[in-house]
């Protein structure tokens, strides 16, 4: 089982990892934080990835490593999900927005990329996929 996330603020890729790196300059780790605690959090953790939308596609995914509930400050519970440093991409896939996150199946994830497909630019693989070409 895997978790999917809208990106927000994020328009690339490399975006995403340069974000991410300040991050872990800062925090020591890459740990992404919501509110609700997933109730497949065993089947999310054993196996599964995050799977990030940016743009509206799904472009790439980070194993997770971790899932805590932790206390913050404030007295109020966060989940803490903490991902593997290695962005690995996927098949570009449409995806509508969406509030939080969302379970998604193994099923229905994309497949990572082949090596030849990563020599092809992220952005024009989404343009051929927009125009309906691919």
């Amino acid at each position: 089982m895997n978790i999917i996330k809208l990106a927000v603020g994020i328009n690339s890729v490399e975006d995403l990892k340069d974000r991410q790196e300040l991050k872990r300059q800062k925090y020591g780790n890459n740990t992404h934080i919501t509110r609700l605690f997933p109730k497949k959090y065993l089947e999310v953790k054993n196996n599964g990835s995050m799977y990030w939308v940016i743009n509206g596609f799904i472009s790439v995914r980070q194993k997770i490593r971790d899932i805590k509930k932790v206390e913050h400050d404030n007295g109020i519970q966060y989940c803490h999900i903490i991902l593997d440093n290695k962005l690995i991409e996927t098949q570009v896939i449409r995806f509508r927005p969406f509030q939080g996150w969302r379970y998604l199946n193994m099923e229905k994830a994309p497949n990572d990329l082949s090596l030849d497909e990563k020599r092809l630019d992220g952005e024009l693989i989404k343009t051929l996929k927009e125009l309906c070409i691919i």
